[in-house]
């Protein structure tokens, strides 16, 4: 993630100036960044008034004006409204999440947190559209995940790793080192471990250099350290928790006491990951309820301006016979389109909740195609677009008309909007087997950035003000008729399309 044109300004509300100076660096480190830093709300607002702020990281426990009243202030603001909002806190609930989803957060990242973390947040909140303020709360459940525990485990006595390796490798993934650097070095990589169980007196760099270095990297300082250290090292134990350790365990090391020490910190590791996987799939719900809405908007307002347009013609051309039918017949196709649309919304909706009942029969592919192309006629006609189509009128494939025309309107749509070197489509069917095969072909590449998450949610590139729905939709649509759809893109093809649909009758 870099900045190439103007500085990006981005204002730290953080009450810690500890947080901030993390926070910055982690700044400095993307490049071509204007921090301020701020310690309150009320601070932070007189700031935005006085400068134009391209992205807020805040914490949500704020002095004075809460970072949930701040985050109200910003998105109600018109002139802030559209800032990205990345919300930080150590305790949060999820009833907190909700309330900020409604007032429109950007991202969400949970303290303790590592730079890679908050780089992956702040790219997010910056490549994705700004929410709006909203009123009404939806109950919104999240899923629990479940990633095993990594330990790294550093004495320079390869027995004493040993004997912590056996009594813990049945419940965690266990990794050592026999001294400080390598130690370093591990933490440094991913997978990076959660807890690192270090032992204090060790040659060249002992411990509590370790755990110095660790807690003074913004890369690593989120990592759990729990000292190794036998009874008489207590002055070495204090000094190790002031410089961030979080507990202590003697040695020669005691089974129970081993185990239900880590236990016991690994709860709040797993705590925290839920949290996280909370908040991710709270925003990534919400992201999707205004996708749908935009969706919903946009399809709705061409057949009704359409409608409305023929309305006003038909109007002056009463006495007109042959006019008169000709927009009472466009009147008619737009209203086709927009029921069309509106059911086609209410089966999304269904599929997504495991709760729609298929009720397949057999239609003409070519009729379907042809309405779809008509739907978009006028965008075809006002961009300069083509579309030519290659299908036998005799070919009939088993599904849903409503669900057959969405998913062909998103597929062809997404290959018009990513025709650039040559603005025109072929649309092509054929039986293969059981299944009617639909080929879209356009001849520009899928990026490579997007190649691996073609049909997930909100993957787009090259398309400004698009989240990316279209594929994936057309992907819930055609797995729900029992079909199948894939891709293929290479630099001599562009790019294939293939909906298998089973063969009608």
């Amino acid at each position: 993630m870099t900045f190439h044109s103007s500085p990006l300004t981005v204002l730290i509300v953080e009450p810690f100036e500890a947080v901030r100076a993390m926070i910055s660096k982690v700044l400095n480190e993307i490049g071509n960044i204007n921090i301020i830093q701020s310690s309150s709300g009320n601070d932070a607002l007189e700031k935005l008034a006085y400068n134009d702020v391209g992205l807020i990281i805040g914490e949500w426990q704020l002095s004075g004006l809460s970072g949930i009243e701040f985050l109200t202030q910003v998105r109600t603001t018109p002139r802030t409204a559209k800032i990205p909002f990345l919300m930080m806190s150590s305790t949060i609930e999820q009833a907190h999440v909700v309330s900020a989803i409604q007032c429109g957060v950007s991202e969400f990242v949970v303290k303790p947190f590592s730079s890679k973390q908050l780089k992956a947040r702040i790219q997010r909140a910056l490549n994705r559209p700004v929410r709006e303020f909203q009123g009404d709360s939806t109950q919104i459940t999240a899923p629990a995940q479940e990633e095993q525990i990594q330990l790294l485990i550093v004495d320079d006595v390869a027995d004493n790793i040993k004997v912590i390796s056996d009594i813990l490798r049945r419940d965690y993934k266990v990794r050592a080192a026999l001294n400080g650097k390598k130690a370093l070095q591990i933490c440094a990589c991913e997978p990076q471990p959660d807890i690192v169980l270090l032992d204090i007196m060790m040659p060249e760099m002992d411990g509590l250099e370790v755990c110095r270095r660790l807690k003074a990297d913004p890369n690593t300082q989120h990592i759990t350290v729990i000292f190794l250290t036998a009874l008489e090292q207590t002055e070495h134990v204090v000094k190790g928790l002031s410089l961030g350790a979080v507990d202590y365990i003697t040695k020669p090391a005691n089974p129970a006491i081993v185990k239900s020490r880590v236990q016991a910190h690994c709860r709040g590791i797993e705590s925290n990951r839920l949290m996280r996987a909370q908040i991710d799939t709270m925003l990534e719900n919400a992201r999707l309820r205004d996708e749908f809405d935009n969706l919903n908007q946009n399809e709705l307002v061409k057949p009704i301006s359409h409608i409305q347009h023929s309305c006003e013609l038909l109007s002056t051309h009463l006495h007109q016979p042959e006019k008169a039918k000709r927009y009472l017949a466009d009147i008619k196709h737009s209203c086709t389109q927009l029921q069309l649309h509106l059911d086609g919304v209410a089966a999304l909706s269904k599929i997504e909740r495991n709760d729609y009942k298929l009720n397949p029969q057999s239609h003409s592919l070519q009729c379907v195609v042809d309405d779809v192309l008509a739907s978009l006629a006028s965008t075809l006609k006002q961009q300069q677009l083509s579309v030519h189509t290659s299908i036998d009128t005799g070919l009939e494939f088993i599904g849903e008309l409503t669900l057959t025309h969405t998913l062909l309107s998103h597929l062809i749509t997404n290959a018009l909007e990513a025709s650039k070197n040559r603005p025109s489509i072929n649309v092509n069917a054929s039986q293969s087997d059981e299944h009617v095969v639909i080929t879209i072909h356009n001849s520009d590449t899928v990026p490579t950035q997007v190649t691996e998450q073609f049909f997930e949610k909100f993957v787009s590139f090259g398309k400004p003000g698009r989240l990316g729905m279209g594929t994936y939709i057309a992907k819930l649509l055609v797995e729900a008729q029992n079909g199948t759809v894939a891709f293929r893109t290479d630099d001599n093809l562009g790019t294939e399309v293939y909906v298998h649909l089973p063969v009608g009758n």
